[in-house]
């Protein structure tokens, strides 16, 4: 006798040959797949911008960036 495992590797082998599949086949995988451990979690995300002003960065021209720290140490 083959296990509800192997019955539903084979159904899905038929499916992806194309073959239809009936009613019976159809329900012996929804029952494998509803008793299957899910592996997979639902998590909810929301990105939440930093509105601290002392955090800010200024964008910079690397070019000028470079100029003004040579500066600095021709300076020092």
């Amino acid at each position: 006798m083959a296990t509800v495992k192997e019955l539903y590797d084979y159904i899905k082998l038929q499916q992806k040959q194309g073959k239809p599949i009936t009613p019976l086949h159809e329900a012996i995988i929804d029952a494998y797949e509803a008793d299957e451990p899910k592996t997979t979690k639902e998590v909810d995300v929301t990105f939440q911008k930093n509105e601290n002003q002392n955090t800010r960065q200024p964008t910079q021209d690397p070019v000028k960036q470079k100029e003004q720290s040579e500066w600095a140490c021709n300076n020092c």
